[in-house]
Protein backbone atom coordinates (compact mmCIF):
# COMPACT_ATOMS: atom_id res chain seq x y z
CA UNK A 1 0.00 0.00 0.00
CA UNK A 2 3.04 1.93 0.97
CA UNK A 3 4.43 1.62 -2.44
CA UNK A 4 1.07 2.44 -4.27
CA UNK A 5 0.83 5.62 -2.01
CA UNK A 6 4.22 6.84 -2.99
CA UNK A 7 3.73 6.30 -6.29
CA UNK A 8 0.47 8.15 -6.58
CA UNK A 9 2.30 11.02 -5.13
CA UNK A 10 4.79 11.44 -7.72
CA UNK A 11 2.33 13.08 -10.84
CA UNK A 12 1.06 15.53 -8.31
CA UNK A 13 4.83 16.68 -7.31
CA UNK A 14 5.60 16.73 -10.96
CA UNK A 15 2.34 19.03 -11.57
CA UNK A 16 3.04 21.01 -9.13
CA UNK A 17 6.66 21.55 -10.60
CA UNK A 18 5.16 22.44 -13.88
CA UNK A 19 2.84 24.47 -12.36
CA UNK A 20 5.21 26.53 -11.15
CA UNK A 21 7.10 26.84 -14.19
CA UNK A 22 3.73 27.51 -16.41
CA UNK A 23 3.12 30.63 -13.83
CA UNK A 24 2.83 33.18 -16.58
CA UNK A 25 0.92 30.82 -19.22
CA UNK A 26 -3.06 30.95 -19.05
CA UNK A 27 -5.14 29.60 -15.76
CA UNK A 28 -6.72 27.02 -18.63
CA UNK A 29 -3.61 25.26 -19.28
CA UNK A 30 -2.96 25.12 -15.88
CA UNK A 31 -6.18 23.51 -15.07
CA UNK A 32 -5.59 20.99 -17.85
CA UNK A 33 -2.41 20.08 -16.09
CA UNK A 34 -4.27 19.54 -12.57
CA UNK A 35 -6.96 17.70 -14.54
CA UNK A 36 -4.33 15.20 -16.16
CA UNK A 37 -2.20 14.87 -12.75
CA UNK A 38 -5.43 13.95 -10.60
CA UNK A 39 -6.82 11.54 -13.12
CA UNK A 40 -3.16 9.77 -13.29
CA UNK A 41 -2.51 9.87 -9.37
CA UNK A 42 -5.71 8.28 -8.91
CA UNK A 43 -5.36 5.23 -11.27
CA UNK A 44 -1.70 4.51 -10.28
CA UNK A 45 -2.50 2.43 -7.42
CA UNK A 46 -5.34 0.35 -9.92
CA UNK A 47 -2.35 0.23 -12.27
CA UNK A 48 0.34 -1.07 -10.03
CA UNK A 49 -2.06 -3.87 -8.34
CA UNK A 50 -3.05 -4.77 -12.05
CA UNK A 51 0.78 -5.16 -12.92
CA UNK A 52 2.92 -6.05 -9.85
CA UNK A 53 0.24 -8.66 -8.76
CA UNK A 54 -1.63 -8.51 -4.91
CA UNK A 55 -2.95 -11.51 -5.28
CA UNK A 56 -0.09 -14.04 -7.33
CA UNK A 57 3.22 -13.10 -7.35
CA UNK A 58 5.16 -13.61 -10.35
CA UNK A 59 8.03 -15.84 -9.27
CA UNK A 60 11.37 -15.79 -10.87
CA UNK A 61 12.35 -19.24 -11.90
CA UNK A 62 11.30 -20.37 -15.44
CA UNK A 63 7.91 -21.91 -15.92
CA UNK A 64 7.83 -25.04 -17.65
CA UNK A 65 4.66 -25.69 -18.11
CA UNK A 66 0.85 -24.10 -18.09
CA UNK A 67 0.08 -22.57 -14.86
CA UNK A 68 -3.51 -24.31 -15.17
CA UNK A 69 -1.59 -27.60 -15.52
CA UNK A 70 0.89 -26.85 -12.06
CA UNK A 71 -2.53 -25.68 -10.20
CA UNK A 72 -4.49 -28.77 -11.51
CA UNK A 73 -1.65 -31.19 -10.23
CA UNK A 74 -0.69 -29.25 -7.40
CA UNK A 75 -4.03 -29.42 -6.02
CA UNK A 76 -3.57 -33.18 -5.24
CA UNK A 77 -1.03 -32.08 -2.54
CA UNK A 78 -2.60 -32.72 0.89
CA UNK A 79 -2.75 -29.68 2.95
CA UNK A 80 -1.63 -30.31 6.47
CA UNK A 81 -3.78 -31.00 9.49
CA UNK A 82 -2.75 -28.07 11.83
CA UNK A 83 -4.74 -24.99 11.94
CA UNK A 84 -3.59 -21.97 9.98
CA UNK A 85 -2.78 -19.12 11.72
CA UNK A 86 -4.94 -15.90 11.37
CA UNK A 87 -3.59 -13.68 9.15
CA UNK A 88 -2.10 -10.32 10.42
CA UNK A 89 -4.68 -7.22 9.12
CA UNK A 90 -3.31 -4.33 8.69
CA UNK A 91 -5.54 -1.45 10.75
CA UNK A 92 -4.69 1.00 7.70
CA UNK A 93 -6.44 -1.26 5.30
CA UNK A 94 -9.16 -1.05 7.16
CA UNK A 95 -9.33 2.83 8.42
CA UNK A 96 -8.80 3.64 4.62
CA UNK A 97 -11.79 2.05 3.25
CA UNK A 98 -13.99 2.72 5.64
CA UNK A 99 -12.82 6.60 5.52
CA UNK A 100 -13.45 6.58 1.65
CA UNK A 101 -16.82 5.41 1.83
CA UNK A 102 -18.23 7.80 4.67
CA UNK A 103 -16.69 10.59 2.06
CA UNK A 104 -18.12 9.76 -0.54
CA UNK A 105 -21.66 8.76 1.01
CA UNK A 106 -21.29 12.49 1.84
CA UNK A 107 -20.64 13.77 -1.60
CA UNK A 108 -23.52 11.59 -2.96
CA UNK A 109 -25.99 13.08 -0.33
CA UNK A 110 -24.42 16.87 -0.76
CA UNK A 111 -25.80 16.21 -4.36
CA UNK A 112 -28.86 14.86 -3.59
CA UNK A 113 -29.32 17.85 -1.47
CA UNK A 114 -28.26 19.66 -4.64
CA UNK A 115 -30.74 17.90 -6.68
CA UNK A 116 -33.91 18.92 -4.08
CA UNK A 117 -32.99 22.42 -4.58
CA UNK A 118 -32.70 22.20 -8.28
CA UNK A 119 -36.14 20.76 -8.10
CA UNK A 120 -37.45 23.24 -6.24
CA UNK A 121 -36.28 26.11 -8.48
CA UNK A 122 -38.22 28.47 -10.69
CA UNK A 123 -37.14 27.79 -14.51
CA UNK A 124 -36.60 31.08 -16.03
CA UNK A 125 -35.02 30.27 -19.75
CA UNK A 126 -32.70 28.57 -21.52
CA UNK A 127 -29.09 29.43 -23.24
CA UNK A 128 -26.81 27.72 -25.10
CA UNK A 129 -29.00 24.71 -24.35
CA UNK A 130 -28.53 25.25 -20.66
CA UNK A 131 -31.41 25.66 -18.52
CA UNK A 132 -31.41 28.55 -16.08
CA UNK A 133 -33.65 28.74 -12.99
CA UNK A 134 -34.18 31.10 -10.17
CA UNK A 135 -33.73 29.45 -6.75
CA UNK A 136 -34.45 30.76 -3.21
CA UNK A 137 -31.71 28.42 -1.40
CA UNK A 138 -29.00 30.30 -3.00
CA UNK A 139 -27.53 33.71 -2.49
CA UNK A 140 -24.90 33.59 -5.52
CA UNK A 141 -25.09 32.22 -9.24
CA UNK A 142 -24.14 28.52 -8.97
CA UNK A 143 -23.73 25.53 -11.84
CA UNK A 144 -25.89 22.59 -10.43
CA UNK A 145 -25.51 19.31 -12.06
CA UNK A 146 -22.76 16.71 -13.37
CA UNK A 147 -24.41 15.35 -16.67
CA UNK A 148 -27.06 18.10 -17.24
CA UNK A 149 -26.35 21.23 -15.33
CA UNK A 150 -28.53 23.98 -14.68
CA UNK A 151 -27.25 27.68 -13.54
CA UNK A 152 -29.14 28.30 -10.60
CA UNK A 153 -29.67 32.44 -9.78
CA UNK A 154 -30.65 33.76 -6.73
CA UNK A 155 -33.67 35.58 -5.83
CA UNK A 156 -33.60 39.09 -7.30
CA UNK A 157 -31.40 38.21 -9.85
CA UNK A 158 -34.33 39.63 -12.63
CA UNK A 159 -33.40 43.20 -11.51
CA UNK A 160 -29.96 42.68 -12.06
CA UNK A 161 -28.04 45.21 -15.14
CA UNK A 162 -27.95 43.62 -18.40
CA UNK A 163 -24.04 43.71 -17.94
CA UNK A 164 -24.04 41.61 -14.78
CA UNK A 165 -26.37 39.10 -16.30
CA UNK A 166 -23.98 39.05 -19.44
CA UNK A 167 -21.35 38.77 -17.06
CA UNK A 168 -22.71 35.75 -15.27
CA UNK A 169 -23.57 33.82 -17.82
CA UNK A 170 -20.94 34.23 -20.02
CA UNK A 171 -18.84 32.88 -16.80
CA UNK A 172 -21.21 29.82 -16.05
CA UNK A 173 -21.79 28.76 -19.86
CA UNK A 174 -17.52 28.35 -19.90
CA UNK A 175 -17.59 25.60 -17.15
CA UNK A 176 -20.49 23.86 -19.21
CA UNK A 177 -18.36 24.15 -22.31
CA UNK A 178 -15.10 23.58 -20.50
CA UNK A 179 -17.02 20.09 -19.04
CA UNK A 180 -15.89 21.78 -15.17
CA UNK A 181 -18.84 19.83 -13.48
CA UNK A 182 -17.82 16.02 -14.61
CA UNK A 183 -14.05 17.32 -14.00
CA UNK A 184 -15.00 18.90 -10.45
CA UNK A 185 -17.06 15.60 -10.11
CA UNK A 186 -13.85 13.52 -10.62
CA UNK A 187 -11.70 15.27 -8.75
CA UNK A 188 -14.10 15.53 -5.58
CA UNK A 189 -14.46 11.59 -5.69
CA UNK A 190 -10.36 11.11 -5.93
CA UNK A 191 -10.07 13.59 -3.11
CA UNK A 192 -12.83 11.49 -0.95
CA UNK A 193 -11.18 8.00 -1.89
CA UNK A 194 -7.70 9.38 -0.69
CA UNK A 195 -8.85 11.18 2.17
CA UNK A 196 -5.66 11.12 4.49
CA UNK A 197 -3.33 12.43 0.78
CA UNK A 198 -2.79 16.02 1.38
CA UNK A 199 -1.62 16.43 -2.18
CA UNK A 200 -4.92 15.18 -3.43
CA UNK A 201 -6.41 18.03 -1.66
CA UNK A 202 -4.36 20.43 -2.42
CA UNK A 203 -4.55 19.42 -6.41
CA UNK A 204 -8.02 19.37 -5.50
CA UNK A 205 -8.00 23.35 -4.19
CA UNK A 206 -5.48 24.30 -7.42
CA UNK A 207 -7.78 22.68 -9.33
CA UNK A 208 -10.61 24.63 -8.68
CA UNK A 209 -9.26 28.07 -8.65
CA UNK A 210 -7.85 27.91 -11.91
CA UNK A 211 -10.57 26.42 -13.43
CA UNK A 212 -12.62 29.55 -11.98
CA UNK A 213 -9.94 31.79 -13.51
CA UNK A 214 -10.23 29.79 -16.57
CA UNK A 215 -13.47 30.55 -17.08
CA UNK A 216 -13.38 34.38 -15.59
CA UNK A 217 -10.65 34.72 -18.59
CA UNK A 218 -13.47 33.33 -21.33
CA UNK A 219 -15.48 35.43 -19.84
CA UNK A 220 -13.08 38.60 -20.75
CA UNK A 221 -12.68 37.31 -24.13
CA UNK A 222 -16.64 37.92 -25.00
CA UNK A 223 -15.52 41.94 -24.67
CA UNK A 224 -16.60 42.02 -21.39
CA UNK A 225 -14.00 45.04 -19.85
CA UNK A 226 -12.12 43.93 -17.05
CA UNK A 227 -13.28 46.79 -14.29
CA UNK A 228 -16.72 46.00 -15.27
CA UNK A 229 -16.31 42.08 -14.64
CA UNK A 230 -14.30 42.94 -11.71
CA UNK A 231 -16.96 44.73 -9.67
CA UNK A 232 -19.49 42.58 -10.40
CA UNK A 233 -17.46 39.48 -8.94
CA UNK A 234 -16.83 41.54 -5.73
CA UNK A 235 -20.36 42.54 -5.85
CA UNK A 236 -21.84 38.93 -5.61
CA UNK A 237 -18.83 37.19 -3.48
CA UNK A 238 -20.77 39.08 -0.58
CA UNK A 239 -23.61 37.40 -0.39
CA UNK A 240 -22.00 34.39 -0.91
CA UNK A 241 -22.13 30.88 1.05
CA UNK A 242 -21.32 27.41 0.39
CA UNK A 243 -22.56 24.90 -2.15
CA UNK A 244 -22.10 21.32 -3.29
CA UNK A 245 -21.46 22.83 -6.67
CA UNK A 246 -19.28 25.41 -8.92
CA UNK A 247 -20.13 28.78 -7.93
CA UNK A 248 -18.90 31.86 -9.48
CA UNK A 249 -18.34 34.06 -6.62
CA UNK A 250 -16.35 31.28 -4.11
CA UNK A 251 -14.83 33.80 -1.54
CA UNK A 252 -11.28 31.25 -1.75
CA UNK A 253 -8.75 32.93 -3.70
CA UNK A 254 -10.54 35.89 -4.38
CA UNK A 255 -7.82 38.28 -4.40
CA UNK A 256 -5.96 36.31 -6.59
CA UNK A 257 -8.61 36.24 -9.39
CA UNK A 258 -9.78 40.00 -9.29
CA UNK A 259 -5.88 40.45 -9.32
CA UNK A 260 -5.74 38.33 -12.97
CA UNK A 261 -8.73 39.91 -14.35
CA UNK A 262 -7.29 43.71 -13.71
CA UNK A 263 -4.06 42.50 -14.83
CA UNK A 264 -3.95 43.63 -18.82
CA UNK A 265 -0.80 41.08 -19.90
CA UNK A 266 -2.18 37.87 -18.29
CA UNK A 267 -2.54 35.39 -20.66
CA UNK A 268 -6.70 34.56 -21.40
CA UNK A 269 -6.26 32.01 -24.12
CA UNK A 270 -8.05 28.62 -24.05
CA UNK A 271 -5.83 25.49 -23.46
CA UNK A 272 -5.82 23.91 -27.31
CA UNK A 273 -6.32 20.36 -28.27
CA UNK A 274 -2.09 20.24 -28.77
CA UNK A 275 -1.53 21.25 -25.38
CA UNK A 276 -4.22 18.64 -23.94
CA UNK A 277 -2.55 15.62 -26.41
CA UNK A 278 0.82 16.75 -24.89
CA UNK A 279 -0.43 16.07 -21.33
CA UNK A 280 -2.40 12.74 -22.16
CA UNK A 281 0.92 11.51 -23.68
CA UNK A 282 3.25 12.30 -20.71
CA UNK A 283 0.69 10.87 -18.69
CA UNK A 284 1.54 7.74 -20.67
CA UNK A 285 5.03 7.79 -20.65
CA UNK A 286 5.18 8.62 -16.30
CA UNK A 287 2.02 5.49 -15.65
CA UNK A 288 3.97 2.69 -17.24
CA UNK A 289 7.05 2.86 -15.10
CA UNK A 290 5.13 3.90 -11.47
CA UNK A 291 2.67 1.29 -12.55
CA UNK A 292 5.99 -1.87 -12.54
CA UNK A 293 8.52 -0.35 -10.29
CA UNK A 294 8.09 -1.70 -6.89
CA UNK A 295 10.08 -0.16 -3.76
CA UNK A 296 13.08 -2.56 -3.23
CA UNK A 297 12.95 -1.15 0.31
CA UNK A 298 9.80 -3.37 0.93
CA UNK A 299 10.56 -6.57 2.18
CA UNK A 300 7.75 -9.30 1.51
CA UNK A 301 5.42 -10.21 4.60
CA UNK A 302 3.14 -12.36 6.08
CA UNK A 303 2.64 -16.27 4.63
CA UNK A 304 2.38 -18.26 1.59
CA UNK A 305 2.20 -21.20 -0.28
CA UNK A 306 4.57 -22.45 -2.88
CA UNK A 307 3.29 -25.48 -4.86
CA UNK A 308 4.61 -26.89 -8.12
CA UNK A 309 5.46 -30.22 -9.97
CA UNK A 310 8.79 -31.90 -10.77
CA UNK A 311 9.05 -32.89 -14.55
CA UNK A 312 11.22 -34.27 -17.15
CA UNK A 313 11.17 -33.09 -20.76
CA UNK A 314 8.65 -34.78 -22.08
CA UNK A 315 5.99 -33.57 -19.73
CA UNK A 316 6.08 -36.22 -17.62
CA UNK A 317 5.46 -36.08 -13.98
CA UNK A 318 8.46 -37.66 -11.71
CA UNK A 319 7.19 -38.82 -8.40
CA UNK A 320 9.29 -39.31 -5.13
CA UNK A 321 11.67 -36.37 -6.04
CA UNK A 322 12.85 -34.48 -2.77
CA UNK A 323 12.23 -30.76 -2.37
CA UNK A 324 14.38 -28.42 -0.29
CA UNK A 325 13.15 -24.74 -0.17
CA UNK A 326 15.79 -22.22 1.93
CA UNK A 327 14.35 -18.55 2.67
CA UNK A 328 17.33 -16.02 1.59
CA UNK A 329 15.31 -13.44 3.73
CA UNK A 330 14.54 -15.54 6.81
CA UNK A 331 16.07 -18.62 8.85
CA UNK A 332 13.36 -21.44 8.01
CA UNK A 333 14.28 -24.33 5.41
CA UNK A 334 11.39 -27.02 4.10
CA UNK A 335 11.59 -29.87 3.20
CA UNK A 336 8.74 -31.96 1.42
CA UNK A 337 8.55 -35.11 -1.29
CA UNK A 338 6.94 -35.31 -4.48
CA UNK A 339 3.43 -37.26 -4.25
CA UNK A 340 2.58 -39.94 -6.76
CA UNK A 341 1.41 -37.31 -9.53
CA UNK A 342 4.97 -35.32 -9.05
CA UNK A 343 3.46 -32.13 -7.28
CA UNK A 344 4.74 -30.89 -4.42
CA UNK A 345 3.64 -27.85 -2.06
CA UNK A 346 5.03 -25.83 1.04
CA UNK A 347 1.85 -24.61 2.65
CA UNK A 348 1.94 -21.72 5.15
CA UNK A 349 5.43 -20.61 5.11
CA UNK A 350 7.04 -17.17 5.45
CA UNK A 351 7.38 -14.94 2.71
CA UNK A 352 10.55 -14.47 0.94
CA UNK A 353 12.73 -15.48 -1.73
CA UNK A 354 13.33 -19.26 -1.71
CA UNK A 355 15.84 -21.20 -3.12
CA UNK A 356 14.23 -24.24 -4.72
CA UNK A 357 16.48 -27.65 -4.69
CA UNK A 358 15.17 -30.56 -6.20
CA UNK A 359 16.94 -34.39 -5.44
CA UNK A 360 16.25 -37.77 -7.08
CA UNK A 361 18.38 -40.44 -7.52
CA UNK A 362 20.11 -41.00 -10.83
CA UNK A 363 19.73 -37.16 -11.72
CA UNK A 364 21.75 -34.38 -11.17
CA UNK A 365 20.09 -31.96 -8.34
CA UNK A 366 18.59 -28.77 -9.57
CA UNK A 367 18.31 -25.30 -8.33
CA UNK A 368 15.79 -22.50 -8.71
CA UNK A 369 15.19 -19.23 -7.16
CA UNK A 370 11.15 -17.80 -6.72
CA UNK A 371 9.98 -15.28 -4.58
CA UNK A 372 6.74 -15.52 -2.16
CA UNK A 373 4.63 -12.64 -1.08
CA UNK A 374 2.63 -13.13 2.15
CA UNK A 375 -0.86 -14.27 1.08
CA UNK A 376 -0.24 -15.38 -2.10
CA UNK A 377 0.86 -18.67 -3.92
CA UNK A 378 3.47 -19.11 -6.00
CA UNK A 379 3.50 -21.86 -8.92
CA UNK A 380 7.05 -23.75 -10.39
CA UNK A 381 7.10 -26.68 -12.65
CA UNK A 382 10.91 -28.22 -12.22
CA UNK A 383 13.01 -30.06 -14.63
CA UNK A 384 15.03 -32.78 -13.76
CA UNK A 385 18.32 -33.62 -15.51
CA UNK A 386 20.62 -36.53 -15.81
CA UNK A 387 24.02 -35.99 -16.48
CA UNK A 388 25.19 -37.85 -19.70
CA UNK A 389 26.79 -41.51 -19.99
CA UNK A 390 30.67 -41.16 -19.74
CA UNK A 391 33.28 -43.78 -20.31
CA UNK A 392 36.66 -43.82 -19.44
CA UNK A 393 39.67 -46.12 -21.69
CA UNK A 394 43.08 -45.98 -20.48
CA UNK A 395 45.20 -47.43 -23.59
CA UNK A 396 49.12 -48.71 -22.25
CA UNK A 397 52.02 -49.43 -24.57
CA UNK A 398 55.62 -50.34 -23.57
CA UNK A 399 57.70 -47.45 -24.02
CA UNK A 400 59.26 -44.82 -22.34
CA UNK A 401 57.30 -41.59 -22.57
CA UNK A 402 58.97 -38.13 -23.58
CA UNK A 403 58.95 -35.17 -21.20
CA UNK A 404 56.52 -32.37 -21.38
CA UNK A 405 57.29 -29.08 -20.93
CA UNK A 406 53.63 -29.12 -19.23
CA UNK A 407 50.92 -31.09 -18.00
CA UNK A 408 47.63 -30.75 -20.43
CA UNK A 409 44.64 -31.21 -18.76
CA UNK A 410 42.35 -33.76 -19.90
CA UNK A 411 39.49 -32.30 -17.90
CA UNK A 412 36.31 -30.66 -19.59
CA UNK A 413 32.42 -29.35 -18.67
CA UNK A 414 30.49 -32.52 -18.02
CA UNK A 415 27.75 -32.81 -21.20
CA UNK A 416 24.50 -33.38 -20.39
CA UNK A 417 21.17 -34.47 -21.59
CA UNK A 418 17.81 -33.59 -20.03
CA UNK A 419 15.57 -36.66 -20.26
CA UNK A 420 13.67 -37.21 -16.73
CA UNK A 421 11.21 -39.45 -15.57
CA UNK A 422 11.39 -43.49 -15.22
CA UNK A 423 14.97 -43.44 -16.59
CA UNK A 424 16.85 -47.19 -17.38
CA UNK A 425 20.43 -45.68 -18.21
CA UNK A 426 22.47 -47.17 -20.93
CA UNK A 427 24.88 -50.25 -20.47
CA UNK A 428 28.15 -50.92 -22.21
CA UNK A 429 27.48 -54.62 -23.44
CA UNK A 430 30.27 -54.85 -25.92
CA UNK A 431 33.77 -52.40 -25.95
CA UNK A 432 37.09 -52.63 -28.50
CA UNK A 433 39.87 -51.87 -27.53
CA UNK A 434 41.77 -49.11 -29.50
CA UNK A 435 45.02 -49.66 -30.61
CA UNK A 436 48.41 -47.21 -29.42
CA UNK A 437 49.17 -46.09 -32.93
CA UNK A 438 53.39 -47.41 -33.42
CA UNK A 439 54.41 -44.31 -34.79
CA UNK A 440 53.16 -42.44 -31.73
CA UNK A 441 54.58 -44.96 -28.99
CA UNK A 442 58.00 -44.93 -30.89
CA UNK A 443 58.22 -41.22 -30.60
CA UNK A 444 57.31 -41.41 -26.90
CA UNK A 445 54.28 -39.25 -27.31
CA UNK A 446 51.26 -39.57 -25.11
CA UNK A 447 47.63 -38.00 -24.73
CA UNK A 448 43.86 -38.11 -23.83
CA UNK A 449 41.00 -37.85 -26.53
CA UNK A 450 37.74 -36.62 -25.54
CA UNK A 451 35.31 -38.04 -27.36
CA UNK A 452 31.70 -37.10 -27.61
CA UNK A 453 28.96 -39.19 -29.47
CA UNK A 454 24.84 -39.79 -29.07
CA UNK A 455 23.91 -43.52 -28.46
CA UNK A 456 21.07 -44.47 -30.64
CA UNK A 457 18.42 -45.75 -30.12
CA UNK A 458 19.41 -49.30 -30.99
CA UNK A 459 22.44 -48.84 -29.38
CA UNK A 460 24.80 -47.84 -31.24
CA UNK A 461 27.60 -45.19 -30.93
CA UNK A 462 27.01 -42.46 -34.00
CA UNK A 463 27.81 -38.77 -34.49
CA UNK A 464 31.03 -39.45 -32.85
CA UNK A 465 33.49 -36.18 -32.82
CA UNK A 466 36.60 -35.38 -31.12
CA UNK A 467 36.18 -32.85 -28.51
CA UNK A 468 40.18 -31.67 -27.79
CA UNK A 469 41.80 -29.46 -30.57
CA UNK A 470 45.33 -30.30 -28.92
CA UNK A 471 45.43 -33.65 -29.57
CA UNK A 472 47.19 -35.81 -32.03
CA UNK A 473 45.09 -36.83 -34.88
CA UNK A 474 46.61 -39.96 -35.10
CA UNK A 475 45.46 -41.01 -31.24
CA UNK A 476 41.33 -39.54 -32.25
CA UNK A 477 41.35 -41.61 -35.23
CA UNK A 478 42.71 -45.01 -33.43
CA UNK A 479 39.98 -43.92 -30.80
CA UNK A 480 37.06 -43.42 -33.12
CA UNK A 481 38.14 -46.27 -34.97
CA UNK A 482 37.58 -48.58 -31.74
CA UNK A 483 34.17 -46.55 -30.57
CA UNK A 484 32.45 -47.42 -33.53
CA UNK A 485 32.52 -51.08 -32.63
CA UNK A 486 31.26 -50.45 -28.96
CA UNK A 487 27.45 -51.23 -28.17
CA UNK A 488 25.37 -50.45 -25.43
CA UNK A 489 21.82 -51.41 -24.44
CA UNK A 490 20.27 -47.87 -25.23
CA UNK A 491 18.60 -45.86 -22.22
CA UNK A 492 14.69 -46.41 -21.84
CA UNK A 493 12.86 -43.42 -21.16
CA UNK A 494 9.31 -44.50 -19.68
CA UNK A 495 10.03 -47.71 -21.11
CA UNK A 496 10.82 -46.35 -24.65
CA UNK A 497 14.54 -46.64 -26.07
CA UNK A 498 15.61 -42.79 -26.74
CA UNK A 499 19.33 -41.65 -28.01
CA UNK A 500 21.51 -39.94 -25.39
CA UNK A 501 24.72 -38.02 -25.12
CA UNK A 502 27.56 -39.54 -23.91
CA UNK A 503 31.18 -38.83 -23.39
CA UNK A 504 33.97 -41.12 -23.66
CA UNK A 505 37.61 -40.36 -22.19
CA UNK A 506 40.35 -42.61 -23.99
CA UNK A 507 44.11 -42.28 -22.30
CA UNK A 508 46.93 -43.26 -24.25
CA UNK A 509 49.59 -43.92 -21.75
CA UNK A 510 53.10 -45.32 -22.06
CA UNK A 511 54.67 -47.64 -19.32
CA UNK A 512 58.30 -48.06 -19.30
Amino acid sequence: MISALVASSVPLLLAWGLVRVMRDRSAAERHAVWAVALLLASVVPALRWSFVGRVMPTPTLVVDMPVSVVRAVASNVERPARRTPMPFVDPAELVWPLGSALLLVWLVVGRARLSRVVRRARPMSRVAGVEIAISADVRGPVLAGVLRPVILLPEGSEHWTPGRRRAVLAHELAHVRRRDPVVLALGQCAGAVFWFHPLFHLALRYLRTESEQACDDAALRLGITSTDYAGHLLALARGFHHQPAIAMAATTKLESRVQSILNPNSLRNAASRRTWLALAASALLVAGPLATIQLQAQAPAGRGDIVGTVIDPTGAFVPGASISGTNLDGSNREVTTANSAGAFAFRDIPAGRYVLEVAQPGFTRQRREVVLTGGAAAQAALRLEVGAITERVRVTAQGTPKPKAAEQSASGPPVRMRIGGNVQAAKLVKQARPVYPPDLRDQGTEGVVLLEAIVSKEGEPISLRVLNANVNPLFGAAATDAVKQWRYTPTLLNGEPVEVVTRIDIEFKLQP
